[in-house]
């Protein structure tokens, strides 16, 4: 697949005190600096993240998620929709188009798959200041190319050239505060992911035997493991088996029983429910919706 981000919608959002929206989820991927304010995102499948000046959050589409702001404290964000690669969907004009505030009620024809080119869920930023830059160069060329707030298109091209610049500026940001802070993590944890990403199968350790490896205790490990990764120990090997299957569904012709059975689940049910859960669309409606061939 050919990557070329691009720009559907920038805005920034002011949440009263004590406001809560969702379970929602985003059609598209898109990306969040949290300018002031405190509160949290709040995950159906992963850890919650607390939300502070200089957070900044990617969240994948058909991830559900609730923003919860503190009673105390409003909270101020900016945001960006985009997609990987341009994918032409029809009626798709006003923002409320790009994400659906009920997560049970989603339309699957909007839904972009999700795809991993190593930007995590959640970083801290070095300088406010910077990244506000960065990401109000985006949300201002926006509100100059689309002064009535309509979800861009490819009919704005080339006027949504200068977005799609600033934007790759900022995503090259992303990645360089990315490798930057992953340089800290624990080798012993590098070392466990890598080998996690690498077998993927069978059923899930007990985490005394992952702690074990590691000569640590099952609280340490499991405090570890997430201090580095953001999420549990089995959350993550959960998501490396799924990542697993999901590339055989778009690259062979294996049944679901067959891929399931390969990954270690106990019936094809137990690999569905994982799936749906964690893709958002069932194995079959996603290999018939994302499949090329």
């Amino acid at each position: 697949m050919i990557v070329c981000p691009f720009v559907r919608f920038a805005i920034r959002v002011p949440l009263l005190a004590g406001d809560r929206h969702g379970p929602r989820i985003c059609y598209v991927p898109s990306l969040y600096l949290i300018e002031s304010g405190c509160g949290s995102i709040i995950y159906d499948d992963r850890p919650n993240i607390r939300l502070q000046p200089g957070t900044l959050l990617f969240i994948q589409p058909g991830v559900s998620h609730t923003w919860e702001v503190d009673v105390d404290s409003p909270l101020t964000f900016r945001c960006v929709f985009f997609e990987w690669s341009y994918r032409l969907k029809t009626g798709v004009r006003i923002p409320n188009d790009l994400l659906c505030q009920c997560s049970k009620k989603s339309d699957d024809r909007l839904l972009d798959v999700q795809l991993d080119y190593g930007i995590p869920y959640s970083l801290v930023v070095d300088s406010i200041s910077v990244w506000k830059g960065l990401f109000e160069t985006v949300t201002s060329e926006f509100e100059a190319v689309s002064p009535d707030l309509s979800v861009l298109d490819h009919e704005g091209y080339p006027n949504s050239l200068a977005i799609t610049g600033h934007f790759h500026l900022l995503l090259h940001q992303v990645y360089r505060l990315a490798r930057r802070q992953s340089d800290i993590t624990d080798p012993r944890i590098t070392k466990l992911i890598a080998s996690m990403e690498q077998l993927a199968g069978g059923e899930y350790e007990d985490v005394e035997g992952w702690a074990e490896k590691l000569g640590l205790s099952r609280s340490h490990f499991h405090a570890l493991f997430r201090t580095h990764t953001g999420f549990t120990p089995k959350w993550y090997w959960n998501r490396c088996r799924i990542n697993k299957a999901r590339n055989d569904l778009l690259s062979t012709n294996d049944t679901v029983t067959v891929i399931a059975e390969r990954y270690g689940f106990s019936s094809v049910h137990a690999f569905t429910k994982l799936f749906q859960k964690m893709e958002g669309v069932a194995p079959t409606v996603f290999r018939r919706q994302y499949r090329l061939i």
